[in-house]
């Protein structure tokens, strides 16, 4: 196995073997640690006990090899640290770094950071692949130990008592030593010399963590406003390499700028982060270098230069959200943009007027003293959008324009007669840079103009998806072609194009001239989708289908259920749960022609039975029984020939090994559903069911385990459901009653189901009511910043257990755990307030008629102490006053009121 594999590694590298054989030891060991990477803890206990041995030998080498400045030797040492990082990424084992090794460690990474590259190793390389040469790579590798050491334990407020040693010892011996080295990193930069990328990023983001640790911060503090002007500067200036992309390829350019990915990676994304750190963490710092900004703002016109404008604007609205909450610097952003955005609306160069649309999207919640100002940043941003030739500078004024129409009231009145141009824009704009968030922008303008957006719906979908057609037959090219690369990008901006198209259903769905229209434009798409197997967009297109069958269920999409299924049996059994919404369409909203075509009811007969069977996880599972109990309340009377295979599906889960309570109640309810579907063949059948390998009926078990689960019904409708049900079993005239040998537990059932519905209904109502008031009454004051003075550090006191449950974290725990709120939103008749049932009166009709069968009464009442009687005396109250309640309203909504007497509850009811 592979324990005698590390013994022949640490045997291999314990000895003075020749380099080869060292790395191929070590490209073995990567590979070991590499797959326990992900494992949970208690997996890599054998791992970690074969590495209390390997890992000091690593660092023995590691030091011994830093003398070598070889290409072989640096490999080696990279691939060291390569293992390094991928045995402590996610948690430190702290048994295998004793404060020796510990410091050993550190020691060696500062000595590795501190080298310099060999100037013969550079030499005749160019500038853009210096990156590659493997001495950087080493100071990369170096880089995430330490990055990663620092953010998990530097603070030592905010770390589990496990790791307070190794973070005391880490802070005070090693923070400021490094923090020291890599300064000097990058004062040698400044005077001309290279650093890496990735190198410089990774340096970066340990500045950012040294910010709100007191002991770094103190020796940072000094230094960082010249690391900030000598080095985070020029990265937000616009470089040589940002104009040739910008003239060469503007797609990419603007891919590389929006590109979310490409923020874990960048050297500016580092450098703004750690400015906002720097002016949100710590006192006296914002001011200084917003003085230092105007400045560079303020030179005289000999002095001028684009790109430095293009930096300090930049710097400007990295802070923005700081200055818009301090009063001091918020009554100033008005006269900010006017002297120095509004007139880079029209300057020769294209990437400040770029950034002027930026800064107007940073600044877009200004408050603005005059109309007219406000009216002049959106008529810049506006026209540029239109009429520029630039794409770079038509996606920045989209997104300001996006942020305008959010911030700015007045902004929709004034883009109103624009509207139609600008959507014709942004389509044209979506096509040619398969940007993703210029369809979020398209989802704003629609979800603003949603009662103008009528006129261009039919035309607006076309386009839309002629463009999502592109992208897909772009993508299976690529794919045919093996030149994917950016494969992932298109397949984003296309879920977005989607998106944007159910945002424009969603606006005419109740318009049913337009709908038909626009169901047969996305009836293409859809059976492409599908019959084609495209998986990455089936999510958004059974939420289209789900949309298009909300309201009713057309010819065209019925003939959608049948596509759907068949993708379902080909490879949509993993995406069964986003079906779920539109399969409880086609099953609720047009019942007469749902049972008018038995192949129908069939398919989600046959469905349901697969997902009950397949090893899905339990979320689906859950869904499916919710599916069956859905169609069996709302067909009632209508599948007497189908209620048998329904009530298999649940009594067979039932029969399993069921892991969760929650499934094993859904499984329940679909039963019960079926008893107040038809008392009596829902009797019969249960009577009939037999256990594999038995038998026995499973009546007396069923509801054994039915009213010991009364705790586990989670929603309203759950609840009330098994109430009714059970009302109408025994209140039936000829439905046979089970419950001689269980009748001590029926009237507690109803008592604990009837209670927490009382409850559910009182926390609905109230969180109704806050909701209501959180709109009403927004909170407006002004954030506070919590500045950090010199000495202090930063608490959280949430952190230390968060990073502790971080370590103990494993994907695999998730198995099971899922979300049941949802569901509700699958209702039945018996969720509609106006017309279903009420639970509380059927329990009250149900003890009048148990009083008038003396028989059943005391059957069923012989076990029903003092406190019962209480809570079923209440419930009774319960019951009236809400009726009395329902009966003001109607007359309040008449027009009227009744003042009639109160309501006395009748003596009998009083068991006492």
């Amino acid at each position: 196995g592979w324990p005698g594999i590390m013994d022949q590694i640490h045997a291999t590298l314990s000895t003075d073997s020749a380099a080869p054989a060292w790395l191929g030891a070590l490209l073995v060991l990567h590979q070991i640690v590499k797959k326990y990477e992900y494992k949970k803890i208690e997996d890599r206990d054998g791992l970690h006990k074969a590495m209390v041995h390997v890992l000091p030998v690593l660092f023995e080498r590691l030091a011994r090899l830093h003398v070598d400045d070889s290409e072989i030797s640096v490999t080696i040492q990279k691939l060291i640290l390569k293992i390094v990082y991928r045995l402590i990424q996610f948690r430190m084992p702290v048994e295998l770094f004793p404060e020796q090794t510990f410091g050993k460690m550190i020691v060696n990474l500062q000595a590795i950071m501190k080298r310099p590259v060999p100037p013969e190793a550079q030499k005749d390389v160019e500038r853009e692949e210096l990156s590659m040469l493997v001495w950087w790579k080493l100071k990369k590798w170096a880089m995430h130990i330490l990055t990663r050491i620092f953010e998990r334990y530097g603070n030592t407020n905010n770390i589990s008592k496990e790791y307070k040693k190794m973070g005391q010892f880490f802070s005070s011996q090693c923070a400021v030593p490094i923090l020291k080295t890599l300064i000097e990193l990058l004062v040698t930069t400044n005077q001309g010399n290279y650093l890496s990328p990735r190198v410089l990023q990774k340096i970066l983001n340990y500045m950012k963590q040294s910010v709100t640790v007191s002991i770094t911060w103190k020796v940072l503090r000094d230094s960082i406003l010249e690391i900030i002007q000598n080095v985070v500067f020029p990265l937000l200036c616009h470089t040589d390499q940002d104009e040739e992309l910008w003239n060469d390829d503007p797609y990419e350019y603007i891919r590389m700028k929006f590109d979310i990915f490409e923020d874990y990676v960048s050297p500016v994304a580092a450098a703004l982060d750690l400015l906002e750190e720097v002016v949100t963490k710590r006192k006296n710092m914002l001011n200084p270098l917003l003085v230092w900004a105007a400045q560079i703002l303020a030179m005289p016109q000999e002095q001028y230069n684009p790109r430095t404008k293009d930096g300090a604007m930049h710097l400007i609205g990295a802070v923005a959200e700081k200055l818009l909450r301090k009063t001091e610097y918020s009554s100033q952003l008005e006269n900010m943009l006017l002297s120095h955005v509004f007139g880079d609306f029209t300057s020769s160069y294209g990437f400040l007027r770029a950034r002027a649309c930026w800064t107007i999207q940073r600044f877009a919640a200004v408050s603005f003293s005059k109309r007219e100002n406000l009216k002049a940043g959106f008529e810049g941003v506006r026209v540029l959008l239109l009429t520029d030739k630039e794409l770079p500078v038509q996606v920045e004024a989209a997104f300001a324009l996006q942020s305008l129409l959010q911030k700015q009231p007045i902004a929709k009145d004034l883009l109103a007669p624009h509207v139609g141009p600008v959507i014709q824009k942004l389509l044209v704009s979506i096509k040619e840079t398969e940007n993703e968030d210029l369809t979020y922008v398209m989802q704003e303008l629609i979800e603003k103009y949603s009662e103008d957006i009528h006129t261009v719906a039919v035309p607006l979908v076309t386009e839309l998806v002629k463009t999502f057609i592109i992208m897909l037959e772009e993508t299976v090219n690529e794919e045919e072609t093996d030149t994917g690369e950016g494969n992932s990008y298109k397949t984003m901006t296309a879920m977005g194009i989607l998106n944007t198209i159910q945002n424009l259903l969603s606006a005419v769905s109740q318009n049913q001239k337009i709908m038909p229209k626009v169901e047969n434009i996305l009836a293409d798409l859809i059976s492409t989708v599908l019959k084609g197997g495209i998986v990455d967009y089936y999510e958004e297109i059974f939420q289209m289908i789900q949309i298009l069958t909300a309201l009713r269920v057309s010819s065209v999409m019925w003939n959608v259920l049948f596509q759907m299924y068949e993708a379902f049996k080909n490879d949509g059994l993993d995406y069964f749960t986003d079906m779920m919404g539109a399969l409880h369409n086609y099953t609720t909203v047009d019942s007469d022609k749902f049972l008018s075509n038995p192949q129908y009811i069939e398919i989600m007969y046959n469905i349901s039975k697969t997902v009950l069977k397949s090893e899905e996880s339990e979320d689906p599972q859950y869904n499916a029984l919710k599916l069956v109990e859905v169609i069996i309340v709302n067909h009632r009377g209508k599948i007497d020939h189908m209620l048998h295979m329904f009530m298999a599906l649940a009594l067979d889960k039932l029969a399993q090994s069921v892991q969760t309570p929650e499934l094993r109640a859904m499984a329940l309810l679909v039963v019960v559903a079926a008893i107040w579907y038809d008392p009596v063949l829902a009797m019969h059948l249960l009577d009939k069911y037999k256990l594999p390998n038995s038998n026995e009926s499973v009546v007396e078990q069923f509801f054994n385990q039915l009213f010991s689960d009364a705790e586990v019904f989670i929603g309203i409708h759950d609840k009330k459901v098994a109430v009714l049900a059970l009302c109408e079993l025994i209140m039936h005239p000829t439905a046979p009653k089970p419950f001689q040998q269980i009748a001590d537990k029926l009237i507690p059932f109803f008592i604990t189901l009837l209670k927490n519905l009382r409850l559910a209904y009182q926390l609905r109502k109230e969180e109704e009511n806050e909701e209501e008031e959180e709109g009403e009454d927004e909170d407006d004051d002004e954030e506070a910043d919590e500045e950090l003075e010199s000495e202090d550090d930063e608490w959280d006191d949430d952190n230390a257990d968060y990073v502790a449950k971080l370590e103990e974290f494993d994907p695999s725990d998730m198995k099971g755990v899922f979300d049941l709120e949802h569901l509700e939103c699958f209702d039945t008749i018996l969720d509609d307030e106006e017309t279903a049932p009420c639970e509380f009166n059927t329990f009250k009709k149900l003890l009048e008629f148990l009083l008038q069968n003396k028989g059943g009464h005391d059957v069923l009442m012989k076990c029903v102490d003092g406190d019962l009687q209480r809570d079923m005396q209440s419930l009774v109250e319960y019951a009236d006053k809400e009726n009395a309640r329902k009966r003001s309203e109607m007359i309040e909504e008449a027009g009227g009121y009744n003042f009639e007497n109160s309501f006395t509850v009748p003596s009998q009811f009083n068991f006492g």
